[in-house]
């Protein structure tokens, strides 16, 4: 038997003006939270998990939202303000709750039950203030007195400045006590639902103010709420001296050390001897770089000669030079040693410049201001370089290719746009006409393949300037567990080549590639032979790796790993290096999705069941496919412009906030304007539909000229031309998810739910496969794929829409009907 619908609540003490109000704080709220979730997964388990993130969002929000409907008609009369009130607060206090559990998990990564439990457990603690979240909006929007487009806009705006509210709260605060915030705003949110009965100040203010208050003591104690195991370590409170949080990272400092100095490329040679003072900066748990005391004498930073990320600077000639990512300041360091006149730094993360010309402890300790023509950047590497029109002798890029990246996989986005083929042209323009690029990463002494997809990068580098043959530009040594490589714009002189030797032979360094000998392996060998890309692509996909060169279409410089190679990878994972990273990383990532498929099941479709058993079969499959599709596409678009956006914009959590805010303003504007601009007719449907997919199929064209010509300018014209790219676009796939629910309610709205329902289970299980696709083909197929969701529906949509045309044309010629339905449970996007 069908539920029957269920009235509208009178509002019972609700006044309008708090009601609003309190709808704009919870959806602020939960922007926010969900945003710096990605921050806290980034420290405690894995490189930035966005899509995770955004997965477990729209399951408790729709399980939310589910529990309405099978329990609304709790909601009659004047239940309306205390359900509102009640489940704000619900939320409110979970918040830290979730956090508290959160950090306590171990967040593995493998093939293993604790893996299953324990993200099935991160999936659970994360969602429920999303659960309470979900009664609270789908409740104002479906039951409320008041006007739903007032109600709806209101929630739009909330959900849209939560998005940018997050960024500037993170470079003030800690990312545990911004969720403390965030519990605290639910708060006040949960009072402005309130009923107001007597002068007892009502328990959501008291909840609010102990949640501000928990958030400001948090954020200046030691032994508040902080990670406890750390990329599945423990970690020690007690040796930081230094915490620090913003958009980009933790950084947390240890203790001042001396002792031997830990080198990147450790020289054999290295004098037993030698010592240094030193300041380890951590950088999310795993990442790190060493601040050394430089007492402005070359004695005391004299060890970072036996460095091999240094190499280059041996080379004659190098009188101005820039380093990208300047961390604990050695590259810097080494640049004076090695007497460069003029050096550039360019930093993303502003925490770094600030404690080397800020924080008087750390500034005098690296003392970079005693170094003459230091100029130091805080902007993204590669777009300031796009820009600059000064030109380099050397330009210096080590480790900046962490391994908390490397062990993410494809998941992180933070560091990729360094290492495509359109980030090395950037760096490549700004080199004098003999100009030296070297850049350190991880090198893996079990398999020296590894290696060469840095090496295929600089070969398309080079080949994209115009050069034939690669092979006398290029030198890569390696030392332990890293490799260097030396690029040069023009090919070797015979001096330098006798430098390079020389310098590796006395410190007893390894050669994987040089131009007077034969490569390391033959893999490499065909890979510095090619003369174009198609060819050199196809020598670097030729064996088990995925050496093939990123670019910004697939920038998954750090992910080795091929699905379809997947048992020829297992064989070698014992080896170590990228491959043990990557198979772990995916290990998690296949974990997640079938997480993801039961939870969708048991909490979405099952409790849904009903609402479509028993109703015509047609109109169950063709809406079934119909908003299966949307939420499909819609995800698949969302992150893969979250993907193609993190490139662009230099950090994902700037692609979080603008691609959100955008999505989320622009998808709701577009449902408000479908009451208006209703799509009634098959021309119409088939014309938006049409449009819609032929967009997103041609969107990776555009985006790539767009990038182009942008990628220069700073950040506020590249945040410009996104909100331009994805407003648009939002703007018209919000018309899908009312227009479909208004087809079908026209048609028999009982199985609405179930549609509903399925919209928000294939968004969820879409954010994960988006993932997935753009690792194994690219970003631009997770796009044109959800340019083909979007066309694929057209034969469910006018179906639709024909069935809806014949229901009005019967009701207009049947007498009259008294009858009402009560308004569909809408989606927490309705573009989806």
């Amino acid at each position: 038997m069908a539920r029957q619908p269920v009235a509208k609540a009178d509002g019972g003490s609700l006044a309008k003006t708090p009601f609003l109000t309190g709808v704009f704080l919870i959806s602020f709220a939960m922007l926010v939270f969900q945003i710096v979730q990605t921050r806290i997964l980034s420290v405690i388990a894995w490189y930035y998990l966005a899509f995770f993130a955004i997965s477990v969002a729209m399951l408790g929000m729709t399980v939310g939202a589910v529990r309405v409907y099978l329990r609304g008609e709790e909601l009659r009369g004047g239940a309306l303000a205390a359900t509102l009130s009640n489940a704000a607060l619900a939320c409110a206090l979970s918040m830290p709750a979730s956090l508290l559990v959160q950090l306590s998990l171990v967040t593995t990564l493998g093939w293993s039950v604790v893996t299953l439990v324990s993200w099935s457990l991160l999936l659970a603690a994360m969602a429920v203030p999303y659960v309470f979240a979900g009664i609270v909006v789908s409740v104002a929007l479906t039951r409320s007195p008041f006007p739903i487009h007032q109600v709806y806009a209101v929630d739009l705006l909330g959900s849209a400045l939560g998005c940018v509210g997050v960024v500037v709260l993170l470079n003030f605060t800690s990312a545990p006590s911004v969720i403390l915030w965030a519990g605290a705003i639910a708060g006040l949110s949960a009072l402005c639902f309130s009923p107001r009965a007597g002068r007892a100040l009502p328990r959501p203010a008291w909840v609010a103010a102990g949640l501000a208050l928990a958030a400001l003591l948090n954020a200046v104690s030691p032994i508040g709420i902080r990670p406890l195991l750390v990329k599945d370590k423990l970690e020690d409170p007690a040796r930081a001296t230094f915490e620090r949080w913003n958009s980009y990272s933790r950084v947390i400092a240890e203790p001042e050390k001396a002792g031997k100095p830990q080198l990147w490329g450790a020289s054999p040679n290295t004098p037993d001897d030698l010592v240094a003072s030193g300041i380890w900066l951590n950088i999310d748990g795993e990442a790190g770089t060493e601040m050394f005391h430089f007492d402005g004498t070359p004695q005391s930073i004299d060890f970072l000669r036996y460095d091999l990320v240094n190499l280059a600077y041996n080379l004659p000639g190098i009188r101005k030079s820039a380093v990208i990512g300047v961390g604990g300041g050695r590259d810097v360091m080494s640049a004076h040693l090695y007497g460069v006149q003029d050096i550039t730094g360019v930093e993303l993360n502003p925490i770094f410049v600030n404690l080397h010309t800020r924080d008087p402890q750390y500034a005098r300790f690296s003392n970079l201001g005693a170094i003459p023509n230091l100029h130091l950047y805080v902007d993204d590497a590669r777009s300031w370089f796009a820009s600059t029109p000064e030109r380099f002798d050397l330009i210096q890029m080590s480790m900046i290719d962490t391994w908390a990246a490397t062990g993410a996989g494809a998941f992180s986005l933070s560091e990729n746009g360094l290492y495509t083929l359109e980030g090395w042209r950037a760096f490549l323009h700004t080199l004098s006409d003999g100009g030296i690029f070297t850049v350190s990463r991880w090198y893996n002494p079990g398999d020296v393949n590894e290696a060469g997809r840095m090496v295929a990068l600089a070969t398309a580098a080079l080949l994209d300037l115009g050069v034939s043959d690669a092979r006398p530009h290029l030198f890569v040594a390696h030392a332990q567990n890293i490799a260097t490589l030396v690029l040069s714009k023009s090919p070797f002189t015979p001096e330098q080549l006798a430098t390079l030797h020389r310098e590796v032979d006395r410190l007893g360094f390894g050669i994987v590639v040089a131009p007077d000998r034969p490569p390391e392996s033959p893999l490499l060998g065909r890979i510095v032979a090619a003369t174009d890309l198609p060819s050199l692509n196809r020598a670097a996909g030729s064996e088990y790796l995925d050496l093939t060169v990123p670019t910004d279409e697939r920038p998954f410089f750090f992910n080795q790993l091929r699905f379809s190679h997947i048992f020829d990878l297992l064989g070698h994972s014992g080896r170590g290096g990228v491959i043990s990273g990557n198979i772990r990383a995916t290990a998690a990532l296949l974990v997640i999705l079938f997480i993801s498929i039961v939870a969708v099941v048991t909490t979405i479709l099952v409790p849904l069941r009903a609402a479509a058993r028993n109703r015509d079969g047609r109109l169950v499959a063709a809406g079934s496919a119909y908003f299966a599709l949307i939420g499909l596409g819609f995800m698949l678009g969302e992150i893969s412009l979250l993907q193609y956006f993190s490139v662009y914009l230099g950090h994902p959590i700037y692609s979080l906030a603008v691609c959100l805010f955008s999505l989320i303003l622009a998808t709701g504007l577009g449902s408000l304007a479908s009451e208006r601009l209703p799509i009634a007719s098959r021309r119409g449907m088939l014309v938006w539909g049409l449009v819609v997919g032929s967009l997103l199929l041609a969107l990776p064209l555009g985006l790539a000229h767009v990038f182009q010509a942008t990628t220069g300018r700073e950040l506020a014209v590249r945040i410009a031309v996104s909100l331009a790219v994805v407003l648009p676009l939002g703007f018209l796939l919000g018309f899908a998810f009312p227009t479909g629910m208004k087809l079908v309610e026209a048609i028999d709205a009982d199985p609405t739910p179930w549609f509903w329902g399925i919209n928000g289970a294939t968004g969820v299980l879409a954010s994960v496969l988006a993932v997935i696709v753009s690792l194994s083909f690219g970003i631009r197929v997770t796009l044109s794929l959800a340019g083909l969701c979007y066309l694929g529906l057209i034969p469910a949509a006018l179906w639709l829409v024909a069935q809806a045309q014949e229901k009005a044309a019967a009701a207009a010629a049947a007498p009259s009907s008294n009858v009402t339905r009560a308004r569909p449970l809408s989606a927490r996007r309705s573009g989806r």
